[in-house]
């Protein structure tokens, strides 16, 4: 009788240390990568918390910095910053954000018509589609680019916490290269 406990508990250490090494186990950073601090962005939109909006942080003296940081904001409009889209919080520095917030409508063809499998048809097909579907910013598209944004953070050791208002909910057709021609 002791020894089915002694083997059932040699078992579930096993199995316990497997699950660790299997997964559980943060993944290393990049030895070269900077000492990241936590930080986190807020962002409303006239007074409201502005959900699911993608939030980055590019270096203001270095647009080629490689360790790039930001995230998606949450029904509270705050995002947790990821530098590399893994590892919490961002490095030390001055940063400009952009904020955006693009949806794409999708279209009834798409909902309602399987794509046809005869080649002519099928293009047909996905040129109703695109005729229909649409792409949409939803913040004022000047905090969508680096050279527009007015929006920084400086980023130093220890919480970082910041909030932006990015005005009025808008809808601006976002309007691709391929749509133009």
């Amino acid at each position: 009788m002791n020894r089915i406990r002694f083997y059932s508990a040699a078992l579930a250490a096993l199995t316990c240390l497997a699950t660790l090494a299997s997964g559980c186990a943060r993944e290393k950073t990049p030895p070269d990568m900077p000492k990241l601090y936590p930080t986190s962005i807020t962002v409303t939109q006239d007074g409201a918390p502005c959900v699911d909006a993608c939030v980055q942080l590019l270096k203001r003296d270095d647009l080629n910095y490689k360790w790039l940081a930001g995230g998606t904001t949450d029904e509270t409009g705050t995002c947790v910053v990821k530098t590399m889209g893994k590892f919490n919080g961002a490095p030390e520095g001055d940063f400009n954000v952009i904020v955006y917030k693009t949806i794409r409508n999708e279209s009834e063809t798409r909902k309602n018509v399987a794509q046809p499998t005869d080649p002519a048809e099928a293009r047909e097909w996905i040129k109703k589609v695109a005729e229909e579907e649409k792409e949409f910013d939803y913040v004022d598209t000047k905090y969508k680019k680096v050279d527009t944004s007015d929006l920084t953070i400086t980023v130093s050791r220890g919480k970082n916490a910041v909030a932006f208002e990015v005005g009025p909910e808008v809808k601006v057709e976002n309007v691709s290269t391929l749509q133009k021609l």
